[in-house]
Order: C-alpha cells, then structure tokens, then sequence
C-alpha cells in the first residue's frame, strides 16, 4: 500500500498529524517505537501549561491561539478532559525580557490578560512571595492541558477516522525515490508513502543526523501544598523567571500536591538509557528548593518526581521545515521543553502539508536556514 502521509512518532505532534489528515481522508500510516501515550518521549507526567501571553516572543502567539482553539475542539470531539482553564500567572523583575515580550504579546494581540504590579500578585494570591519590583502578567483564559490524555485521544481518534497504527516498532531509516518516500522498520519492512511527517522527538537525529538537536534530562517534581495553593481556591499554573534568568514553571496543586520544574539547566545525554530517574543525581532533589523558599514559601517538601526529556534547538526556537533533496519530507524537531503547547496545531500544520494546502499561520520564523547547517538526507 502506498500511504498519503506516513507519520514518524506518534507523540504530541505525530498524533494530531496522524488524526487530522486521517480526518481529512488521507491514508495515513502512524509509526511509533512505544504504545503512546508513554513514558519515553516527552508527553508523559500528567500536564502541561499553555499560555498565550508568550514570553519566548510575540510571534508565537496565533500558533498557541489557534492551537487553544485545536484543543477546546478535541476535548468536545473526544468527550475526554483536555484542558483545564485554570489561568497563568507570568512573573519576572521588571524589564526582564521574559515578561516585556510576555507584556508585548498582550498589547499586540489585545489578550484578555492583566498586568500587576509585586504588590497586586501577592494581594491576589498569597502564597507568592513576589518581590517589590517585579511585574506579573495573568492570562485568566489560559491554563494547563493534560497531556496523556490529549495524546491517547488524538490515537484514538486517529484510529477511528481509518489511521493505520504501527506501534512498539521503530523506523530505522528514510528511502528517498522520485515521487515516493519509504520508511523502514526494525523488522525490515518498507513503507512507501506520498509524505512523509518526522516527530520523533528526542531521539531525531538517529534519522536526521544533520539536525542541530541536542538531548537534555529534565526533571519535576510533585510537593505537599496545603491551603490557598489548589485550583478550586484560584491558584493558577504559573511561569517565574528570576534575576539571574533562571525559570521555573509549575501547576496548581491536585489532592494537595503542586508539581513544580526548572525550565533550564539539566544534564545532556546521548541515549535513552542516559535518561536516568528522578532522583539518580544529586542535584534532583535540590533543583527547586531554592525557588520554592523564596517565590512559594507555603510549599513543602517534596513527595515524589519524574524525568523526562527536552530536545533542545541552539536557540530554543521550533524547528519546522523540509528536507531540500526531497520536498515531501516534513520534520518538526527542537520544541526545546515548551512545544506540547503547539502540538495540536503543529499537526494539523502537518496535515496541510500531506494534503498540499495551505496552513493558516505563518511558520516561517522555525526554518532551518537560521543555523549554518548543510542540510543532507
């Protein structure tokens, strides 16, 4: 069988790619090494922010909007939770780059956010110890997704609409021929397709070696949080910069637990296995403690973690492109820890290209010629 659109990694993107081209009546052939959602890519843990007032840069924001809008529909098709409208709280020193962009965004878009000052954040809630001088920026109509549950509904979705799903099989390498692309499997099987679509998250480069794509263990962390920090009592997920440009993420607490990251830093690693547990370094259990003392003091200690991956970009910028001997190729690679966001409307950007259309925001800003790399097969 000859394919329309052969997905590469069907996490995040790859599963809404798989879903709304299968959706738009292609054949569509999704392949996977794991049975997602899972635990070996970057999806798993439970939830994941989005906001719309972006402090990476204003040129963000109609992607997260119209992935925002991706999102509200699966959770109605799917009939399953998806996301929660819980708010975001952005908070940084004033004049960080971090909160102007995030500001700019706000005055750009006409986003329904508010801009406070130290004093109004720890008015509003008060177990964030905002310091005199910095600014908060809340986005009310923001929140957090629950990101196995959007991954296993796109799956399942996808499967519904006529997706062929390969799973616990990894694709070993890419053919390129005239018209048609083929995709070998490690059992030795090739799959022919019309497009093909790469997400294969952190480990890419075993595919497209050229891809200037590091790996990096992250880590987070759950911790005992009792009063004024739970959803139902208005506490909102929320991104922190400090001075020292540090960032720290986190979530409203679920049964008296508040998960909590750091954004930056971690170790590199090469391959899966490098990935090692929460806890394995020493450094795990310290990550956060110091930002937990001086921004949320009520948080306790912590009650358990897990690792997970990032696949970084050198400027922590997407990066969404083809392949240049072979314009049927796709890749979506370095989201850089803050693309599951996007997933939704990154895969339907997918899809667009399988069917040969247009997408309806420009992605310009995430192609490859911004780096010095020779693009190869």
């Amino acid at each position: 069988m000859t394919y329309d659109l052969i997905v590469v990694g069907s996490g995040s993107v790859g599963a809404a790619a798989s879903f709304y081209a299968a959706k738009a009546g292609l054949k569509v052939l999704a392949i996977d090494s794991g049975h997602p959602p899972h635990d070996i890519g970057s999806h798993h843990g439970s939830t994941r922010i989005i906001r719309h007032a972006y402090g990476e840069g204003s040129d963000y924001v109609p992607l997260v909007l119209r992935a925002q809008a991706l999102w509200d529909e699966l959770a109605r098709e799917s009939q399953t939770e998806i996301f929660h409208r819980a708010g975001v709280l952005n908070l940084a020193p004033d004049g960080a780059g971090f909160i102007a962009n995030a500001v700019a965004s706000t005055q750009k878009y006409a986003l329904p956010c508010q801009v406070l000052s130290a004093a109004e954040v720890r008015a509003k809630w008060p177990g964030v110890a905002a310091p005199d001088g910095w600014v908060g920026v809340y986005e009310p109509q923001a929140g957090y997704l629950l990101s196995e549950n959007a991954v296993g509904a796109y799956v399942q979705l996808a499967e519904k609409a006529g997706c062929t799903q390969l799973f616990g099989q990894p694709a070993t390498g890419i053919k390129h021929a005239a018209e048609l692309v083929e995709v070998v499997t490690a059992d030795g099987q090739r799959h022919r397709g019309r497009k093909v679509l790469i997400s294969a998250g952190t480990w890419v480069k075993k595919l497209l070696p050229f891809l200037p794509v590091n790996p990096v263990r992250k880590i987070f962390s759950w911790h005992r949080a009792e009063g004024g920090y739970r959803e139902e009592e208005g506490f909102p997920a929320f991104v922190v910069q400090l001075p020292d440009k540090t960032q720290y993420y986190g979530f409203p607490a679920i049964a008296n637990e508040l998960k909590v990251g750091r954004h930056d830093a971690g170790q590199p690693i090469e391959t899966h296995e490098q990935r090692l547990p929460f806890g394995e370094f020493a450094e795990d259990s310290t990550e956060v403690s110091g930002f937990l003392r001086g921004i949320l003091p009520g948080v306790g200690a912590s009650l358990r973690g897990a690792a997970c991956t990032y696949d970084m970009s050198p400027d922590e910028d997407f990066i969404v492109d083809t392949l240049p001997e072979n314009r049927n190729v796709m890749f979506i690679s370095g989201l850089s820890g803050h693309g599951f966001k996007f997933a939704s409307a990154l895969g339907e950007a997918a899809a667009c290209f399988a069917a040969g259309k247009e997408f309806g925001v420009d992605l310009s800003r995430f192609r490859m010629s911004r780096f010095a790399v020779k693009m190869r097969p």
